[in-house]
């Protein structure tokens, strides 16, 4: 494995024979039944402009700002009111849930990464990010990675427990869904291609679910269609 890629291989290596420990309340699953179908909504949306972006450029978001060919750009995928969590110079920041605290990565910020995607595609884009504001036990946004070598971005999905194509963070009971290119793939623990992903059947069957409180989820999603866009503004 190409030492550039040890440190993702790291972060997302999973203990695939552990099941989810966690234990939820009727109320809490049915909450994390709604926020995770937008969950494997947002990782198809988020890769599918990034693979868009990809054809109309010639390369991933950020690759060529990468500082060498051993790099690994990160950008975390939240909301203002998320990104507290793991703001060092927050009074909410939880370290645990701060997987670049020792500056490893090269940090993109969303604002960034939303900015140059619609360079890329020459349009205004929305913006999805978890509905879950506050996180217990697991992060409550996205990681998109990058790489000389392609780019994986995964998302938690708490229900979907250990399958062929989800596994486990290294505490043991967050589930993950990774979907990466097909220069990074193999380097990641059960990632597939985006085609592959979305055409798995056990992906497809976990879309085919129903939503508890669907308008709520839709009203929480667009709250924050431009949430990067407003709080750079802001600054």
């Amino acid at each position: 494995m190409p030492s550039h890629l040890a440190r993702i291989f790291i972060l997302v290596l999973m203990f695939s024979t552990v099941t989810s420990c966690q234990t939820l309340t009727e109320a809490e699953r049915a909450f994390q039944n709604d926020a995770d179908l937008a969950r494997l909504e947002h990782l198809e949306y988020w890769t599918g402009l990034v693979e868009e972006y990809q054809k109309a450029t010639g390369q991933f978001p950020f690759t060529s700002a990468l500082a060498s060919q051993e790099s690994i750009g990160l950008v975390r995928i939240a909301n203002a009111n998320q990104l507290k969590y793991f703001d060092p110079d927050s009074s909410q920041y939880v370290a645990e849930f701060d997987n670049n605290y020792d500056g490893m990565f090269q940090e993109f910020s969303v604002a960034d990464f939303v900015e140059e995607l619609e360079r890329g595609l020459g349009r205004t884009i929305d913006e999805k990010y978890d509905i879950q504001y506050v996180p217990t036990s697991s992060p409550v946004w996205y990681f998109y990675f990058v790489t000389k070598s392609g780019y994986l971005m995964w998302v938690t999905c708490i229900t979907c427990g250990v399958t062929q194509i989800s596994t486990l963070l290294l505490d043991g009971y967050t589930p993950t869904v990774n979907i990466a290119s097909a220069g990074m793939k193999d380097s990641v623990t059960k990632a597939l291609t985006r085609q592959e992903m979305l055409s798995h059947a056990i992906f497809r069957r976990w879309k085919s679910k129903k939503f508890v409180k669907e308008q709520f989820v839709r009203d929480r999603e667009q709250k924050h269609y431009d949430d990067s866009k407003v709080h750079r503004s802001n600054r």
